[in-house]
């Protein structure tokens, strides 16, 4: 007699095949692709397919994650993917994803690495050089956009309102962006690199993030090694604990209409709310766009009590107590 049972576990194990057969088409063809909205993905080299699925799954590419990643391995995508910037959809079906990823890069974004210590100007030059804006129109949304409310500081002597804000990095722009989208994006890396870890730091140490901001920039121009980073940012808390003005060289050439290889005593007479030679405590603004290690040096600074910091050839800090020490290391240095 024939085994009744068998054959009803054969026509289960069958049905269930034609059925996974069936749902994998439909995942795999299955498309309700958002055209109207690009998605850029940028595949970096040592991406592995399992980063990269998370990426296409967290911007909303990818329905189906553990299905792509089996589509993905079967199609060899770790083996021939193409390092580059790619411009994807919301929603789209794995076979046209993976079609995008095999055949290579297809955005004409232009990526541009923003440095520590950039001013606006500087970005402005920089961006306008490569065609991503127009430079006029990037400096006059510069001087008032202030989208997050610890932007907002309503004092008028602040030159550019983005100042600092900036947050150094390597971006991927298309040409002839608008201004406000290209800082929006990097005030939104700042937004993210300044983390509540930071922000609960700068409340303890009573310090707003402008004035986190403000100073973090004068330390990202005045130090060249990571080690003098949180040296001078104690030695600014020490001026200003005692009222002494912090005569920072780099606020001079903020204001200069090109930057000096050494500021004169002429320039430190410069009338300017920047002036760090002529008026007390912090200019209005930043000086300049600093990286994540500025920051912290602000405020994690290290503890001295020096008052006093001239940098020799190599770009090395020495510090002093006095200002007749001062005197001695200048010369030893020069």
């Amino acid at each position: 007699m024939p085994d009744k049972g068998l054959n009803k576990r054969i026509i289960i194990l069958a049905s269930g095949f034609v059925i996974a057969f069936f749902v994998s088409l439909f995942l795999l063809f299955h498309d309700t692709t958002n055209y109207k909205k690009d998605v850029f993905v940028n595949i970096k080299p040592g991406m592995q397919t399992g980063e990269i699925i998370s990426v296409l799954n967290e911007k909303g590419v990818i329905d189906y994650p553990h299905y792509f990643y089996f589509l993905a391995k079967l199609r060899g995508l770790d083996r021939e993917l193409k390092v580059g910037n790619y411009v994807l959809h919301p929603n789209m079906s794995a076979s046209a994803v993976l079609d995008i990823l095999l055949a290579g890069p297809n955005s004409k974004q232009i990526r541009v690495v923003i440095p520590e210590g950039y001013t606006v100007e500087q970005i402005a030059d920089l961006l306008s050089e490569k065609g991503i804006v127009d430079k006029k129109t990037f400096l006059e949304l510069a001087r008032t956009y202030t989208p997050y409310e610890y932007m907002k500081d309503n004092n008028p002597e602040v030159k550019y309102k983005v100042e600092g804000y900036l947050f150094p990095d390597t971006y991927d722009f298309l040409p002839n962006s608008s201004p406000k989208k290209v800082m929006d994006t990097m005030l939104k890396q700042f937004n993210k690199e300044f983390n509540a870890k930071l922000r609960a730091r700068a409340k303890e140490k009573n310090l707003s993030i402008h004035e986190v901001v403000v100073l973090a920039s004068l330390v990202e121009a005045e130090a060249r090694y990571e080690k003098d980073r949180p040296i001078i940012a104690q030695v600014f808390f020490n001026r200003l604990k005692i009222n002494m003005p912090l005569q920072s060289d780099t606020t001079i050439q903020y204001v200069l209409p090109k930057r000096k290889k050494v500021v004169t005593i002429a320039d430190t007479k410069i009338d300017s709310p920047y002036n760090t030679y002529m008026h007390y405590g912090l200019p209005p603004g930043a000086v300049g766009n600093p990286g994540i290690a500025s920051i912290k040096a602000v405020l994690y600074p290290e503890p001295n009590d020096y008052l006093y910091f001239v940098a020799d050839s190599n770009g090395n800090n020495h510090y002093s107590h006095t200002y007749q020490q001062h005197l001695q290391k200048t010369d030893e240095v020069e």
